[in-house]
């Protein structure tokens, strides 16, 4: 019995990672610049999440510093999709997801900060190993270097708070989390529109764009995020993001499926990538072999 709901978790784990796979895909499909488009992602989730938790009876009542702690690390919730799109408007998805995969190594980092957890000497050695591949990336595909830049900062925020909600998830429910992170993420997408100037030029989108936004919010975002938080009570932080790792696969999967030539990437590129897919791959093999808690 323990056995079938470990395989039923790691089933909803990847099945999670699918849908975020998938998200961009989206994101270049939405033709809104990343700012906006995060902004009215956050609005959809926000307004589904909602409907969702009231259906459910679920209650929203919280204490002011509760509140403050769950939408501050919604500030990090925000800047991280903001990155994220950033990085496919300004490259493409083939590479935001060369930089993203080191989230990782961040990751590792990150969790023994956070959770007061002894470091590990492999940390650094596979994190020479992650910048040695996208030296490799960015000796041949020179163009894109901001593109690497916005998913390596998309990576950062990604695992520092993907490791804290497994911390939150101890003392608040899921739905709670998650509802407080994306009013909090909401809050720093708006200071950032008006920071832009462009607060005064957001405008309900277009119909192909919003088809695409309520797939993207409802189901990669509201649904996708809800789970990976609620299953961090059965699956370590680092494992979780270890295992997210297929997103970059399954998302340049679809985009080479849908977009084609605009997704190929040169030779020196899928080097560089082989080297990423290398590391993140036998680290979890050698930290289980090597490190000590």
């Amino acid at each position: 019995m323990v056995g079938n709901d470990k395989f039923k978790n790691y089933l909803l784990l990847h099945f999670i990672i699918l849908l975020w796979g998938f998200t961009p895909v989206l994101g270049k499909l939405i033709s809104l610049k990343a700012l906006d488009l995060v902004f009215w992602r956050l609005v959809f989730s926000s307004i589904s999440l909602l409907i969702y938790l009231k259906y459910k009876g679920a209650s929203f009542r919280i204490q002011w510093k509760d509140f403050f702690l769950l939408a501050g690390w919604g500030v990090v919730v925000g800047l991280h999709w903001f990155f994220f799109y950033h990085a496919i408007k300004v490259s493409n998805v083939s590479i935001a997801l060369a930089g993203f995969s080191t989230i990782t190594l961040f990751a590792s980092i990150v969790q023994p900060i956070l959770l007061k957890r002894k470091f590990f000497w492999g940390d650094a050695l596979y994190g020479l190993i992650i910048v040695a591949g996208l030296l490799v990336i960015l000796q041949f595909e020179k163009f894109y270097a901001l593109g690497i830049l916005y998913g390596i900062l998309a990576a950062l925020t990604g695992a520092m708070f993907g490791v804290n909600n497994g911390k939150l998830i101890q003392s608040y429910d899921a739905g709670k989390i998650t509802f407080y992170e994306f009013i909090g993420a909401l809050l720093t997408i708006t200071i950032l529109q008006a920071i832009s100037g462009d607060i005064a030029y957001i405008r309900f989108p277009e119909q192909s764009d919003l088809i695409f936004l309520l797939i993207l919010s409802i189901f990669c975002t509201t649904l996708a995020f809800t789970l990976s938080v609620e299953i961090l009570k059965k699956i370590d932080p680092l494992t979780v993001i270890i295992t997210n790792n297929l997103e970059p696969i399954y998302g340049v999967v679809f985009s080479l499926l849908l977009f084609g030539d605009s997704e190929m990437m040169s030779k020196g590129f899928y080097l560089g990538a082989s080297v990423l897919l290398f590391a993140v791959f036998t680290y979890p093999f050698f930290k289980r072999k090597f490190y000590k808690a």
